[in-house]
């Protein structure tokens, strides 16, 4: 069966309570929605989005050459197409989140709904590969975690679809609450706050408020789970005034959770730890100790769900894993970490963290800017590089416009590490190349804007 929507036009149309321009037949089958003129297949619904540069509008000629059948389209646009259905609404993206919703609630299946400021990738590829040993089950591909990714996320389930799982990010008040009102999960996970969007939202507890909006949405009797080693965010739950209705469970090292990890050891084939000091251990097919707090939350979903023991294992075992994101890459003699998705001061240190456990003589870390961390950046880069000082690294080898201050903060406290800042790539991915042949470790993390994974692509192909 196709993954993705697959109703009538005039399905679509009375979904979303719309007018339309009969250019063809209503009753035609719409297979799937697609929001890129280019990326059009055979049978698509095309929904033209306002984008910062560009207006899908004016690429609808293109869409229909690929196959779209119907068109979403928006009153004010002029000359609408004559060759397919034409359904009118106000504004695209909203409608886009109208059918999601509308879809969503026709579907018969368990959505989990997973936010925080670190960590929600991997404890949805964790949960998903868990949940797909017992149920039919689909997640959010790649970072589609928006107020369009989101939408576009739900409609891409299948009819068959069991399980989902779905991540939600925000970057300000009131985003998570209305992306969650759209998903309506079961189950709703909060891996965790960091200083993500510190420079959108201000102060740590708005971060908290604004990660606990995601229960808003949760279906009656559904289940919240959260990170309750975080003072801020047993805080901003207990604030929440959660209705009792809602079942809460948390987790952690602490021994006041409900759920403690524990015994967490990194080998080089993956991590295995314990769960409420159980007799199981589980064998989880990632790197960095901090997936042992992921799959912790994962395991807690699964066992409401009613997963046995033996399912979660054999999940775990076998995560597909979203890429950039602690990625061990071996080049000759150098083993390469790439973490180069997203950076923040709890999942750089996180990843140096990975790095220490790894019983090889000489390491290098490559770090380039934080973004989005407001008017203190400075210091926060400068408080890294300090913080990095207990770690075991031989070269720290920085990038990036903040990034000289994690430099700084590693000079004035790092006295026998090699500490160098780099203005372009080019000169840093050339400072790199001789220790292909040197055994060493190298740890790349930076934020996405930053694009270090270009330097990790390039030093594995000239290696090739």
């Amino acid at each position: 069966m196709s993954k993705m929507i697959i109703r009538s036009i005039d399905a679509i149309i009375r979904m979303l309570d719309a007018d339309y321009i009969e250019n063809a037949d209503i009753e035609e089958k719409i297979q799937g929605v697609c929001i890129d003129s280019r990326k059009v297949v055979e049978g698509n619904l095309y929904i033209p989005i306002h984008g910062v540069n560009n207006n899908g509008h004016a690429y609808v000629q293109q869409a229909i050459e690929h196959g779209a059948k119907a068109v979403l389209w928006e009153r004010k646009e002029q000359n609408p197409p004559h060759e397919v259905v034409v359904i009118l609404v106000e504004d695209t993206t909203a409608a886009l989140q109208q059918l999601a919703k509308a879809y969503r609630d026709q579907l018969n299946l368990k959505v989990v709904g997973i936010t925080g400021s670190n960590g929600k990738t991997s404890t949805k590829d964790i949960l998903a590969s868990v949940l797909a040993k017992h149920f039919i089950t689909q997640k959010t591909l790649g970072n589609f975690n928006n107020e369009i990714g989101v939408p576009l996320t739900l409609l891409s389930l299948s009819e068959n679809c069991e399980a989902a799982v779905v991540e939600m990010g925000m970057e300000n008040l009131n985003e998570l609450s209305f992306l969650t009102h759209i998903v309506r999960p079961d189950i709703a996970i909060i891996s965790n706050v960091g200083t993500a969007h510190l420079e959108n939202l201000g102060t740590m507890e708005n971060i908290a408020k604004a990660k606990l909006e995601i229960v808003e949405g949760l279906n009656e009797h559904g289940l919240l789970i959260y990170n309750g080693d975080q003072q801020l965010l047993r805080d901003a739950a207990v604030e929440k005034q959660i209705p009792g209705y809602i079942k809460i469970r948390t987790f952690g090292k602490e021994a006041h959770n409900d759920v403690i990890v524990s015994h967490v050891h990194q080998l080089e084939d993956g991590l295995r730890f314990s769960i409420n000091e159980d007799d199981w251990v589980y064998h989880l097919d990632m790197i960095g100790k901090h997936q042992a707090m992921n799959a912790t939350a994962a395991w807690i979903a699964a066992k409401a769900l009613g997963l046995s023991e033996e399912e979660i294992a054999e999940g775990f075992a076998s995560v597909e894993k979203t890429g950039l994101r602690n990625e061990l890459v071996k080049v000759n003699q150098c083993l390469i970490l790439n973490d180069s998705y997203k950076s923040n001061p709890q999942s750089a240190l996180a990843a140096v963290d990975t790095m220490e456990e790894f019983d090889i003589p000489y390491k290098l870390a490559v770090l380039g800017d934080m973004l989005e961390l407001g008017e203190t950046s400075d210091m926060i880069h400068y408080t890294l590089g300090k913080d990095i000082s207990r770690y075991h690294i031989q070269e720290v080898l920085t990038i990036g416009d903040m990034a000289c201050y994690i430099a700084q903060g590693a000079r004035d406290n790092m006295e026998h590490t090699l500490v160098r800042h780099f203005t372009d790539k080019e000169a840093l991915i050339s400072y790199l190349k001789p220790y292909m042949h040197k055994e060493c470790m190298l740890l790349v993390k930076g934020s996405r804007g930053m694009k270090l994974d270009e330097v990790v692509d390039v030093l594995v192909q000239e290696q090739q």
